[in-house]
């Protein structure tokens, strides 16, 4: 079974889900309207019986993140409400009862990663580029990822890549911790649902009780409270408007610490 709308294709194959994100420039950059329909997709499929197991994947990339043209206008209250939304979607990913399997192609960065960062396994293909790359635009991630990546990957790890800004390739990525395989562009979907297919064998009430132990023990408490407030302090900085507007014109920012 297959349905979609013009921002999500959803693949039933057997006891696997699909979720694949579609839109049209092949960016799935996550505005509103994509989260939205993205919670909408979870909650239906959290209650199909038939599933045992997800998998979220990008028509030539993952996610290339949030969307820089919508939150540029935004109010730290706004910003810290987007914020808010996307943690509350995320959460649903990482809290989803059947395990969830991210397929990574192409981009993943900003809230691309951090949706990354909320299924249980990553399984990336070779050319696969990974970045939490918020700081070039006077920002931090606000999905998550001074939580998640942490986690995943250690406090250096994830200071560097948040700090900085940079860009990992898919061999780095698996170095660090960030992702569980890379296999072969081609080879992607078909690692993915060979992964799938064996937790679907397995016993499901198993299954979802050791993922919600596994989630227990390292629940994630006040720290989103408080990524949501920093994020939303920072649209009330100088530099976050000379950041954005730098990314839309192409051009380095100049930042003032202001």
């Amino acid at each position: 079974m297959t349905t979609h709308n013009e921002y999500i294709k959803l693949e039933k194959r057997n006891e696997v889900g699909i979720i694949t994100l579609i839109t049209p420039d092949g960016l799935n950059i996550l505005d509103s309207k994509i989260l939205r329909v993205l919670g909408e997709c979870l909650n239906n499929l959290e209650k199909d019986e038939e599933i045992r197991v997800l998998i979220i994947t990008g028509i030539k990339n993952f996610s290339a993140g949030a969307n820089i043209k919508e939150m540029k206008e935004f109010s730290p209250e706004e910003a810290k409400a987007f914020s808010k939304f996307g943690n509350e979607v995320f959460n649903k990913v990482e809290n989803f009862e059947k395990p969830v399997i991210a397929a990574i192609n192409g981009y993943a960065f900003g809230g691309g990663c951090e949706l990354a960062l909320a299924s249980d396994i990553r399984i990336a293909g070779e050319r696969a580029k990974f970045g939490q790359p918020e700081v070039n635009l006077g920002l931090i991630p606000g999905f998550g990822a001074t939580q998640r990546l942490t986690r995943l990957v250690g406090i250096g790890k994830a200071k560097e890549m948040i700090l900085a800004g940079n860009i990992i390739d898919a061999k780095e990525a698996l170095a660090i911790g960030l992702i569980n395989k890379s296999v072969k562009d081609e080879e992607l979907m078909e690692k993915a649902l060979e992964i799938a297919e064996v937790i679907a064998r397995r016993g499901p009430f198993a299954v979802k009780k050791a993922k919600r132990l596994i989630n227990e023990n390292r629940e994630i408490k006040e720290g989103p409270d408080m990524e949501r407030q920093s994020f939303g302090e920072c649209f009330a900085t100088v530099d976050h408007i000379e950041g954005m507007n730098a990314f839309l014109e192409k051009r380095k920012p100049v930042f003032k610490g202001i």
